[in-house]
């Protein structure tokens, strides 16, 4: 008996020897219904030449879809797969749209600080999208309760579209701090 699956947005074909075959719908062509003196069968065939120009797959065989009750509802369910691992899976123009307009050009604010004393980038801004802190003092300061010692320089992004912090804690009591950030 054969068994027919779709996994991963590939037809999947379990042959009576256990032998499992994979096909990406990206290459499947055509699925097709046949009736013919050799019995019912679903005949698939590729875009890409360098494969078996087609697959025959004997209708009757097929024991674990019970929902295909003839050859053809079998050959519309294999193409309903592919409408939803390809066609469907493909973003409308409208969703392009929106990603266009969603990933143009934002006005960001420079901003730099130098200080003294401990605070938080949050009091200054409710979305910070990168933070430098560069400690120029002569002794320990904290950032984010981390120690940042003399001379040191830790940088900060969101690292994406719309992406922020909302809390940036520092105290640079005791020594001098230089933090740049975009908000």
């Amino acid at each position: 008996m054969i068994q027919i699956s779709n996994v991963n947005n590939q037809l999947v074909v379990t042959w009576a020897n256990n032998l499992t075959d994979h096909y990406a719908f990206e290459d499947v062509k055509s699925v097709t219904p046949y009736t013919g003196p050799s019995g019912d069968l679903i005949v698939i065939n590729f875009i890409n030449e360098n494969r078996n120009s087609s697959l025959k797959i004997p209708f009757i065989q097929i024991d674990n879809q019970p929902s295909w009750t003839d050859v053809v509802i079998a050959a519309d369910a294999i193409s309903a797969w592919m409408d939803t691992s390809i066609g469907g899976g493909l973003a409308t123009e409208s969703t392009l749209l929106s990603v266009e307009n969603n990933t143009k050009g934002v006005l960001r604010t420079p901003n730099m600080l130098r200080t003294t004393s401990s605070g938080n980038l949050s009091s200054l801004s409710l979305q910070i999208y990168s933070a430098s802190v560069a400690n120029v003092g002569t002794a320990d300061g904290t950032v984010l309760g981390a120690v940042l010692k003399a001379g040191e320089i830790v940088n900060f992004d969101a690292s994406s579209i719309s992406h922020y912090f909302d809390d940036f804690a520092y105290d640079a009591t005791g020594t001098e701090f230089i933090i740049i950030f975009v908000s």
